[in-house]
């Protein structure tokens, strides 16, 4: 009985411990900028640390998506090809598409980014760049 009691005890304390800690968690999104020819919509995108950001070429031209800092870079993306990359912390990175520098953009994560909020479908970085080829192909190497 005095078994059973330490444990039922030590169940309780554990979830007293543990369920404010999965609460304060927030869940992550998905958020989608299109890449066009030659643009990035939305230009600016607001988001919150967790987040995650894919970005799709739907233009007719190959683009880049790569960070002024250097913390992320897309490889060259086709027509249809997809890169995601995952934001932590707070602040600003910028990005261009290195095949046509005029072509900018920004992420700001966390606070007030003044800019447009991406749309739903994750220094502001350690990133975590992923890569998909279109349905159908296959990636080579890294990505590129």
């Amino acid at each position: 009985m005095k078994r059973l009691a330490y444990l039922a005890t030590l169940t309780v304390i554990a979830l007293v411990m543990l369920v404010p800690a999965a609460g304060a968690q927030q869940p992550s999104a998905t958020w989608s900028v299109a890449i066009e020819d030659f643009y990035f919509e939305p230009t600016d995108a607001a988001i919150a640390s967790g987040d995650k950001i894919t970005w799709i070429n739907e233009g007719s031209a190959p683009h880049t998506v790569t960070a002024d800092d250097g913390s992320f870079d897309s490889g060259v993306l086709n027509p249809g090809d997809t890169y995601t990359v995952t934001f932590s912390g707070s602040g600003t990175v910028s990005y261009y598409c290195t095949i046509h520098p005029n072509m900018v953009g920004s992420v700001t994560v966390g606070g007030e980014a003044g800019g447009e909020v991406a749309v739903p479908i994750e220094p502001p970085v350690p990133a975590t760049p992923e890569y998909s080829a279109p349905p159908g192909m296959t990636s080579m190497g890294d990505g590129y």
